[in-house]
């Protein structure tokens, strides 16, 4: 084991894949309450909601909030981060708004989505989010939304008076690692959270806050020791985490994502169904049989006391 000393605990966020009805047509809150309630009962008690992949881009900001009232009724999180990024900047401020008046803690926003946009504007848009919102505001920073903000605009945008954290999802590690630099830089409290939990082995080991994972549904015990294998700066245990997982990373490779950790939680035999919104397609019934056998081989590399939600027979 190789240990340098502790850190501050860290947070981990279960960021919630959104669950359907089969035929997709409309969302499934009692089944994400109840999956919620499951995982609390595991030792996750913070979550994100309507953020997972590109389905948010699917669901109306009535789903959205319908999903945000029904786990907010459990009494199950101590915790609820909602991701409220829309295709303007005024809708997301009305949606924000909306999820902090009906019971998130934060309200997740994003740069500007599908327009191309120089610096300026992007800090434009944080500005009107600052002024509109005002409160509990936290970046996601993706490269998959068209921009992946440079360290210096972060710590712009940090600086500002509503923003209280960043979701980092960069992949470029000496972006990930100078925005780190610059926003710790800015005199503020500011939590930064790793975005991707099955690479987080390297980038946990920098100066943040926590982690989001959606993978924390399927190993909620794994996911729970990473972090506080990296709020202990134990390498050695993170890198036997990392390595037990390696079948179910294959097995997400081929199946991509929302659909590969849907596939997993009906495994797991969580609430809900395997239906994913357009353009995704559902996993396959031979991609399924496959994932059981991943699954079943990480759960034997990292023991049984390391995974309290058993595979379903």
């Amino acid at each position: 084991m190789i240990t340098v000393g502790e850190r501050e605990p860290m947070t981990l966020y279960a960021i919630a894949p959104t669950q359907f009805t089969s035929d997709g047509r409309s969302v499934d809150g009692v089944s994400m309450a109840a999956n919620v309630e499951r995982l609390a009962a595991a030792g996750i008690r913070k979550v994100l909601l309507t953020g997972a992949y590109g389905e948010f881009h699917s669901l109306s900001d009535t789903e959205r909030l319908e999903i945000l009232q029904r786990v907010r009724s459990t009494g199950a999180c101590d915790s609820i981060m909602a991701c409220a990024a829309s295709l303007s900047a005024e809708a997301t401020a009305r949606l924000a708004l909306n999820m902090l008046e009906r019971g998130a803690d934060y309200a997740m926003v994003a740069p500007p989505l599908a327009c191309e946009t120089a610096d300026r504007d992007v800090l434009r848009h944080f500005e009107y989010l600052a002024k509109t919102v005002g409160r509990q505001l936290v970046v996601y920073n993706n490269p998959v939304f068209g921009h992946d903000l440079e360290p210096r605009v972060l710590a712009e945008v940090m600086a500002m008076d509503g923003y209280v954290g960043v979701k980092q999802g960069t992949r470029d590690t000496a972006r990930l690692l100078g925005s780190v630099e610059a926003i710790r830089g800015i005199g503020r409290s500011v939590r930064i959270y790793i975005a991707s939990d099955l690479s987080a082995t390297l980038t946990l080991a920098a100066p943040v806050d926590g982690l989001t994972s959606t993978n924390a549904w399927v190993f909620p015990d794994a996911m729970q020791g990473l972090v506080a294998a990296a709020s202990n700066s134990d390498l050695g245990e993170m890198q036997r985490l990392h390595r037990a997982l390696a079948p179910y990373r294959r097995a997400l490779a081929r199946i991509g994502q929302p659909a590969g950790v849907k596939a997993a939680m009906q495994i797991r035999g969580y609430e809900g169904t395997l239906a994913v919104r357009a353009p995704y397609a559902p996993c396959p019934a031979d991609e399924v049989h496959r994932l059981r056998d991943a699954l079943a081989e990480c759960d034997t590399a990292l023991g049984a006391s390391t995974n309290r939600l058993e595979v379903s027979r």
